[in-house]
C-alpha cells in the first residue's frame, strides 16, 4: 500500500473515531438525562433494605450498568493513565470493591450484596459522566436533564400540596404537622435537594446568557423557597449558610452581588406570602389526605377557593421575582460590574461578601431565635420549629445518639466494617436506648458501620480529590469556567446535608451526587494531564485492559442484578397469587423458586415459614412444622441478625411446645436486641414455663437455675429502665420499655 493510501486510511479512521466518540458522548449524556427524568417517581429509589424497595433499585441498576458499556467502548482507544481523569476512573471502582470485600464478612449477606450493586451503579454513572460531559453540548444536555427533572419534582410536590394530585406521603403528616416531601416521602431529604435546586437556579438566573433560561430559573426561585420552608426541615436551614459560603468565593464579585440580591428578593417575597399560603395548604391537606373517618384520598379542583388562593399567591411571588431579575439584569448588572471592576481586582474581595454573610447571618439568626415579635410574622408551625433550633432539642439529641452508637459499632468492625446494610441489621445491639431507626441519619456514620475506617477514608479521599481538582482548575483556568458550577453546587449541597441525614440512602440522590462529581471534572479534562507521566505511552493492548475490566465488571454485576430481580419479581407474583385462592403447593413452589435464586434473602424464608405454619394451624400436619423449621435454619446461615428470623423461629418452637429448646434462641435475642421488651417478655414467660416443667419432673437444680436466670433478666430490665430515666428530658425514649403483664405474671410464679 502506498504512502498516499496509508495517509487516507489513517485520516478515514481518525474521522470515523471522532464520529463514534461524538455519538457515544451523546448517548451517554442522553442516558443520564433520562435517568434523572424517569426514575425519581419510584420513591426516589429509596434503599430501605426491605423487599418492597428492591425491584425498582434492581431495574435502575440494570439501566445504569448498561450505560457503563458506553465509556467502555470509547475507552478501548481513548483511555490514558497520564491524567487525573484516568486515575479517577479507576479510583471510583474502589467503592464497590471495598463493599464487595466487606460482603464476605457481612452481618446481612443479601443486603450487603445489594449495596455492592448500588455502589457499582453509582460508579458506572460517574464514569459515564466524566467522559460524556467533556463536550460542552453533551454536558449542557445533562445539566438540562437534571434541572428539568428537579423542576418537575418541585411542581409535582406543589400539585400535591395544593390538592390537585395525591401521591402517598408527598405531604407528610407527622405530629399533627403537614410537611412537604414530594416524591421522596421524607421531608428532610427533599429539603436537601431543594437547597441545591434553589442555589443552582439562582446561579443560572445570574449567569445565563439566554433570557428565557435566566427568567425561567428566576421564576423557580419562589416555588423552590416556599417548598423548602414547607418541608419544615431545621437541619437543612443550618446547612444553607455553610454551603453558600463554599459557593460564593467561586463567583466574580459583581456576580456575588447579583446572586445574593436574586436569592434575597425570592426569599423576602416568599416569606410575605408564606403565612397565608401555609394555612391554606394545611386546610387543603386536611381535606385531601386519608384520615380516621376517610379511607381514600380526595383531590380538589384548582379553581376551588383554597387552592385558587394558593396558586394566586405563588404566581404573585414568581412574578415579583422575575420582574426584579429582569430589571436588575437589563438596567443595573452592567453598571454594577463596571463600578466594582477595580475594587474586584483586589485579592480579598472574593471573601468580602462571604464574610458579610457570616455577620449578617449570625445577627439574623439571633434576631429570629430571640425575638417573639419577629417569629410571629412566620406561619405558626414554622415559627415553632425555628424556635426549637438548638443543641438540646430532641432531633439533635437523637442524631448524636445515633452517631455515638455508630462509633460503638465500629469498634467491633473497625477495618472493613460489617458490610452493606449493617446499620439496620445490628444497630439494636449497640443502641443507647430503644429508638427505632433503620437509618443512621448520617451518610458518613452509616458508611463507617458498613465498610469501616478503611472504606470511609477511601470514600472521603475520593471526594476530597475531586473537589480539590475542581477548585484548583476553576482558579487556574478561568477561560474554562461555566455553568458546570451547578454540578459543584449539587454535589457539595447533597454531601453536606447527608452528614446529618440519610439522603444518600436514596439511590436517586446518590446518582445526582456521583454524576455531578464526574461532570465537575469533565470540562477540565484536557488540563488535568499529569506531565511527568506523558512519556509513558501505552500500547494498544494496554489501553484495552481497563475498558475490558469495566465491561467484565458490568457483565458480572448485570448478571447478579438480573438474577436478584428475577427472584424478587417472582416473589411479588407469588404474593399476588396468594390473594387469588391459588393452591397452597403452587404458592410454596413459587417461594421455593425465589429462595433457590436468592437463598440469602431472609424475607422469602420468613414468608414461606409463616405460610407453612398457617397450614399447620389448619390441619395440624407435623410435616409443615418440620419444613418451616428447615427453611428457617437454612436462612440463618446467611443472616444471623434478622429479627424476623428470630421471631419466626421462636414462634415455631413455641408452637411445637419446645420450651427448653427455645431458651438458647431467647438468650441470643437478648444479646442482639437488648432494648426489645418483647424478647424479655418471651424470656421470662418461657423460663417460667421451663421452671414449672422442671419442678413437675422433680429437677430441682434445673428449676433453681431457671429461677436464678429469671431474677437476672428482671434485674436487667430494671437496670435499663433506670438508664432511661437518665436521658435528657428533651430526648425521646423510643419504644416502650417496661414490665408487661405477662412478665409480671411470670415473676409472680417465683413467690
Amino acid at each position: 500500500m502506498g504512502a498516499s493510501a496509508k495517509s487516507k486510511k489513517r485520516n478515514y479512521q481518525s474521522n470515523l473515531g471522532k464520529t463514534e466518540v461524538g455519538f457515544l458522548w451523546w448517548l451517554g449524556a442522553a442516558g443520564i438525562a433520562l435517568f434523572f427524568l424517569i426514575l425519581p417517581y419510584q420513591q426516589g429509589l429509596f434503599n430501605g433494605n426491605q423487599v418492597g424497595f428492591e425491584a425498582r433499585i434492581y431495574k435502575a441498576a440494570i439501566y445504569g450498568l448498561i450505560l457503563l458499556f458506553i465509556p467502555a467502548i470509547y475507552l478501548v482507544r481513548g483511555w490514558r493513565l497520564n491524567s487525573h481523569v484516568g486515575i479517577l476512573s479507576i479510583a471510583v471502582i474502589f467503592m464497590p470493591l471495598i463493599y464487595w470485600i466487606s460482603y464476605f464478612s457481612a452481618v446481612s449477606s443479601y443486603y450487603a450484596s445489594l449495596k455492592v450493586i448500588i455502589c457499582m451503579l453509582l460508579a458506572a454513572l460517574f464514569i459515564t459522566a466524566i467522559y460524556s460531559a467533556q463536550s460542552n453540548s453533551t454536558r449542557t444536555l445533562m445539566e438540562g436533564g437534571l434541572m428539568v427533572a428537579g423542576g418537575i419534582i418541585v411542581w409535582f410536590g406543589i400539585f400535591n400540596l395544593f390538592g390537585q394530585n395525591y401521591y402517598k406521603d408527598a405531604v407528610w403528616l407527622a405530629s399533627g404537622q403537614y410537611r412537604l416531601s414530594s416524591v421522596f416521602q421524607y421531608p428532610n431529604t427533599y429539603a436537601g435537594l431543594l437547597i441545591a435546586l434553589f442555589l443552582a437556579s439562582a446561579y443560572y438566573a445570574v449567569h445565563s446568557s439566554k433570557n428565557y433560561v435566566r427568567l425561567l430559573n428566576a421564576a423557580m426561585l419562589a416555588p423552590l423557597w416556599i417548598s423548602f420552608m414547607l418541608t419544615y426541615s431545621r437541619g437543612a436551614i443550618v446547612v444553607i449558610p455553610v454551603v453558600v459560603l463554599l459557593i460564593v468565593p467561586l463567583l466574580r464579585f459583581s456576580k456575588q452581588i447579583a446572586y445574593f440580591l436574586y436569592m434575597g428578593i425570592a426569599v423576602i417575597i416568599s416569606m410575605v406570602v408564606l403565612p397565608k399560603l401555609s394555612s391554606n395548604a394545611d386546610a387543603i391537606s386536611a381535606i385531601v389526605l386519608p384520615n380516621e373517618t376517610k379511607a381514600d384520598a380526595t383531590t380538589i379542583s384548582m379553581f376551588d377557593k383554597l387552592p385558587l388562593q394558593c396558586w394566586g399567591l405563588l404566581l404573585l411571588a414568581m412574578a415579583v421575582t422575575v420582574a426584579f431579575v429582569w430589571v436588575y439584569h437589563s438596567k443595573l448588572d452592567s453598571w454594577v460590574a463596571s463600578k466594582t471592576a477595580a475594587f474586584a481586582e483586589r485579592k480579598w474581595t472574593t471573601v468580602l461578601i462571604p464574610a458579610a454573610i457570616i455577620v449578617v447571618g449570625v445577627l439574623a439568626a439571633a434576631l429570629l431565635l430571640a425575638s417573639p415579635a419577629v417569629r410571629s410574622l412566620l406561619p405558626g408551625e414554622l415559627a415553632a420549629r425555628l424556635e426549637t433550633i438548638n443543641f438540646q432539642q430532641h432531633s439533635v439529641l437523637e442524631r448524636l445518639t445515633f452517631y455515638k452508637d455508630g462509633l460503638k459499632t465500629s469498634k467491633d468492625y473497625p477495618i472493613i466494617g460489617a458490610g452493606g446494610a449493617a446499620w439496620q441489621a445490628i444497630y439494636e445491639q449497640y443502641q443507647n436506648n430503644p429508638y427505632e431507626s433503620r437509618q443512621a441519619h448520617s451518610f458518613y456514620v452509616q458508611t463507617l458501620v458498613e465498610i469501616g475506617w478503611l472504606g470511609l477514608l477511601i470514600m472521603l479521599a475520593l471526594f476530597a480529590y475531586i473537589f480539590y481538582l475542581y477548585i484548583r482548575s476553576h482558579i487556574r483556568h478561568p477561560e474554562l469556567r461555566g455553568s458546570h458550577l451547578v454540578f459543584y453546587i449539587f454535589a457539595l449541597t447533597l454531601l453536606a446535608h447527608s452528614a446529618i441525614d440519610f439522603d444518600m440512602s436514596y439511590v436517586y440522590i446518590g446518582a445526582i451526587v456521583f454524576v455531578s462529581l464526574g461532570c465537575m471534572i469533565a470540562p477540565f479534562s484536557e488540563k488535568l494531564v499529569i506531565s511527568r507521566m506523558d512519556q509513558r505511552m501505552m500500547k494498544s493492548w494496554q489501553q484495552a485492559i481497563y475498558p475490558a475490566c469495566l465491561a467484565l465488571l458490568a457483565i458480572v454485576t448485570l448478571a447478579v442484578t438480573i438474577q436478584h430481580n428475577r427472584a424478587v419479581s417472582n416473589f411479588y407474583k407469588t404474593i399476588s397469587l396468594a390473594q387469588k385462592q391459588t393452591p397452597f403447593n403452587q404458592l410454596i413452589d413459587g417461594l421455593d423458586k425465589s429462595i433457590s435464586i436468592s437463598p440469602n434473602q431472609p424475607t422469602y424464608a420468613v414468608t414461606k415459614a409463616s405460610w407453612l405454619m398457617q397450614a399447620y394451624d389448619q390441619n395440624h400436619e407435623q410435616q409443615y412444622l418440620m419444613l418451616a423449621e428447615e427453611t428457617i435454619n437454612k436462612a440463618e446461615r446467611y443472616d444471623k441478625h434478622s429479627r424476623d428470623l428470630f421471631t419466626q423461629k421462636l414462634t415455631l418452637l413455641n408452637v411445637g411446645n419446645q420450651v427448653e429448646e427455645s431458651l438458647p434462641v431467647i438468650e441470643e435475642t437478648l444479646k442482639k436486641f437488648p432494648w426489645d421488651i418483647n424478647f424479655y417478655n418471651a424470656a421470662l414467660t418461657n423460663y417460667a414455663a421451663a421452671r414449672t416443667a422442671a419442678l413437675a419432673t422433680e429437677q430441682s437444680d434445673k428449676a433453681a437455675e431457671y429461677a436464678q436466670r429469671m431474677h437476672e433478666i428482671s434485674d436487667e430490665v430494671n437496670r435499663r429502665i433506670e438508664l432511661l430515666e437518665e436521658l435528657p428530658p428533651e430526648q425521646l425514649q423510643g419504644r416502650d420499655f417496661s414490665f408487661t403483664d405477662s412478665m409480671k405474671a411470670a415473676m409472680a410464679t417465683l413467690d
